[in-house]
């Protein structure tokens, strides 16, 4: 077991190391940021949460008079569940701007400035995970994960964005001379995809 530990110890610190000498080699190719960074959901998960709507309301899950409490329990589970993917899909977003890293969430936008961000990396799910202060770290973002980006070889767009929110947090000469916003929360996008359901369910039938 001590073994194992210390291989996963020894992997963390040749990973950390490996992206260190990464930043170093960036940092003489990246210029001062003109506009603010935007960075978000692209064509391919739009596209994908349309089709999440469509087979939802052509799929004849739909609720019944006759229905009892619980199966309308998990009706409302599950299309709440859909709701919340097809917002997450369709309208995450990250901008980054004179004064911080805007991150567009469900519930909210919040702000974290430049002075609090400690770091920022790709993790393996495709989120980027932002250390800031002694708060939890913050998670946002959905970048196809590293491992398919290996497989497809396809470009590290998450990766290369983590990189560049990571040298513009040391290096306040890199980051954008202007201020920016993020649009609504993604919780907005959901109840769209929520107010479709309903008039398919209740309207039309």
């Amino acid at each position: 077991m001590g073994t194992k530990q210390q291989k996963r110890r020894q992997a963390r610190r040749a990973a950390r190391l490996a992206r260190e000498q990464r930043l170093a080699e960036l940092r003489p190719s990246v210029p001062p940021a003109p506009e603010p960074l935007t960075v978000g959901a692209g064509w391919s998960a739009r596209s994908l949460a349309v089709a999440l709507v469509a087979a939802y309301l052509l799929g004849n899950v739909e609720p019944d008079r006759d229905m009892s409490a619980g199966r309308w329990f998990f009706l409302a589970l599950g299309a709440s569940a859909w709701a919340f993917t097809v917002g997450r899909l369709a309208a995450w977003r990250i901008v980054a701007d004179a004064d911080g890293v805007l991150l567009r969430s469900f519930l909210q936008v919040r702000r974290l400035p430049w002075d609090d961000i400690r770091d920022v990396w790709l993790r393996r799910d495709g989120l980027l995970e932002f250390s800031a202060g002694t708060d939890e770290p913050v998670r946002v973002g959905g970048f196809v994960p590293p491992l398919l980006h290996r497989r497809l070889r396809i470009p590290t767009t998450g990766r290369r964005t983590a990189d560049l929110l990571a040298l513009m947090a040391r290096h306040p000469e890199l980051r954008p001379t202007h201020g920016a916003e993020a649009g609504p929360p993604t919780v907005m996008w959901s109840l769209g995809a929520v107010g479709l359901l309903l008039v398919d369910w209740f309207l039309v039938g």
